[in-house]
């Protein structure tokens, strides 16, 4: 597997969006179309570039989803993470500081995001629309049944987090 060392920002680069073992495993091509780069772009510059300022350093576990791999993980149809339209999202770990910091930083910002989900205490999903208005839903993902289900997140949860 060769990495797309190309920056899409002065701080991601390609490949971190597009990086996954289970399409390494299974042999798919995870590969943006050029309108599904300029959301990832616009997702880079205008969100994760501006928490990275603040927060630090962040790892992308997942960013970019072909339907083949959003379907292989279990991912929803639907999911910003296929960069459909203009959406585009990205699933972080900071690399300083706590997962509750910069869920509750981006959350307490006025940065352009349309969804900010605690996703079971192990990543922050954070998603931005190009052209469009930011729906600002948050959320919390937990599981019921071997499934996975979102309630809304109130400010009150902030300090529980």
């Amino acid at each position: 597997m060769t990495r797309d060392s190309e920056m899409i920002s002065p701080h991601f680069a390609r490949w971190e969006f597009t990086v996954s073992e289970t399409a390494v495993r299974k042999s798919i091509a995870n590969v943006p179309s050029a309108v599904q780069w300029e959301n990832l772009k616009a997702l880079a510059d205008t969100i994760l570039e501006p928490t990275r300022d603040t927060c630090g350093p962040l790892h992308v576990t997942s960013g970019y989803r072909c339907p083949e791999l959003n379907t292989a993980i279990g991912g929803a149809a639907n999911s910003q993470h296929r960069c459909l339209g203009f959406d585009a999202a990205a699933d972080l770990i900071p690399y300083k500081g706590t997962l509750a910091d910069l869920f509750k930083r981006i959350y307490a910002s006025e940065l352009p995001w349309d969804q900010l989900i605690w996703e079971f205490s192990s990543w922050v999903h954070v998603s931005h629309v190009r052209q469009g208005i930011q729906r600002r839903q948050a959320l919390i993902a937990y599981r019921l049944n071997g499934n996975t289900k979102y309630a809304p997140f109130t400010p009150e949860q902030l300090d529980k987090l």
